[in-house]
């Protein structure tokens, strides 16, 4: 008899095991949920540069301006994201009250391989009640670019429209457009978080209207960034020295020559900061 008991005893044991094992909380199996991520996105940020250059020209006489802006996203896959924003900076009293371009556009990632496609509006608040001001007007543009590997990023920019300046002030043609090609190379230095990159790049600015004088410009940054701040320390220059001049009751100055410019920046994400 007590071999029986010890038998069925036995066997409840055997049979009881997986059950309660199933039972246990602690140990069941789980599916982790997938962690949902929205496809909007805002980017936004500011800078503070010693001069804003514009394509080897100084907007701002050689002067400190104050710019920022912000992007609303909208991503459709791992491929493609669509973009409107706006961004502004301050300018020289004598071309404008301020710049203000609203873009809208669209991403495509395939691989290494970008391409930025889209249209922008320079806006000029005033900028034809001023003499020596800037017109307002729009131009599409084309950024292509391939990441070589993990250190060499070369990129390129296609630019133009056939209403250059509004037409203020303008004889002839108003086409006017830009082309030119960068490199973005992160160095081998990298101290608590701050990574390193130089940033070299030469364009050339082309205008067809008479009397208008189209010029080459190049620079060279070396550029710091930690998280979501970015120092920007470059060197401008152009072929056109003593060409674009500020008007002689802003101190005449050589607009297109050589100088050296220093920029801050902040930029992130809604979703970054979450």
């Amino acid at each position: 008899m007590k071999k029986v008991v010890l038998s069925a005893v036995a066997a409840l044991a055997v049979t009881a095991g997986p059950a309660f094992a199933a039972d246990m909380p602690a140990k069941a199996y789980k599916v982790a949920p997938v962690a949902y991520v929205s496809p909007f996105d805002v980017a936004f940020g500011a800078a503070f540069t010693t001069d804003y250059v514009l394509r080897g020209i100084s907007q701002s006489n050689r002067k400190p301006a104050v710019q920022g802006y912000f992007e609303g996203r909208y991503t459709i896959n791992d491929s493609i994201q669509l973009y409107a924003g706006i961004w502004g900076s301050s300018l020289a009293s004598y071309l404008a009250n301020a710049e203000i371009d609203p873009n809208a556009g669209v991403r495509f990632s395939f691989g290494n391989f970008g391409l930025d496609l889209g249209y922008v509006y320079y806006y000029y608040p005033d900028g034809t009640s001023i003499p020596t001001g800037y017109g307002s007007f729009g131009e599409f543009y084309a950024k292509p670019s391939f990441k070589f590997n993990d250190w060499l990023t070369i990129g390129g920019v296609i630019t133009g429209g056939n209403n250059f300046n509004g037409g203020y002030n303008i004889v002839g043609s108003k086409t006017a457009y830009f082309y030119a090609a960068n490199a973005t190379i992160s160095l081998p230095w990298q101290v608590s978080g701050v990574s390193v990159a130089l940033n070299p790049e030469i364009g050339r600015q082309v205008f067809e209207c008479t009397g208008c004088t189209s010029y080459t410009w190049w620079n060279v940054g070396l550029v710091f960034n930690y998280k979501a701040v970015t120092l920007d320390l470059r060197y401008w220059d152009t072929n056109r020295h003593g060409v674009y001049l500020a008007p002689a009751a802003f101190g005449g100055k050589d607009l297109a020559g050589s100088t050296f410019v220093a920029t801050l920046k902040f930029d992130t994400t809604l979703l970054a900061l979450k």
